[in-house]
């Protein structure tokens, strides 16, 4: 691995699962000669990141507002369609 695909992972990495708005903003204020440049050379990858970021956070959101839920219960019928037309004349 050259250093540029080092350099590429570990800020990607960080970006998306490490970073904190937070820490960003800590990158920005200390860094951000540095932090811009990361930004504009992986500009594809956290953008990626943003889209798939916004998206969890609104299945999270819409989850979180209203509570959908299905019945997941199994019926079995243990009688063939004979069998049962027999017991039914009984009764």
């Amino acid at each position: 691995m050259t250093h540029k695909e080092i350099e590429k992972q570990n800020f990607v990495l960080w970006y998306g699962l490490y970073a904190t708005e937070k820490e960003l903003e800590m990158a920005r204020s200390n860094n951000k000669e540095t932090l811009n440049r990361l930004l504009k050379e992986y500009a594809d990858e956290v953008e990626k990141i943003n889209k798939a970021r916004g998206f969890y956070e609104h299945i999270i959101k819409s989850k979180s507002k209203q509570t959908q839920g299905f019945d997941a219960t199994l019926r079995i019928n243990y009688f063939s369609n004979r069998m049962e037309n027999t017991v039914l004349e009984k009764v």
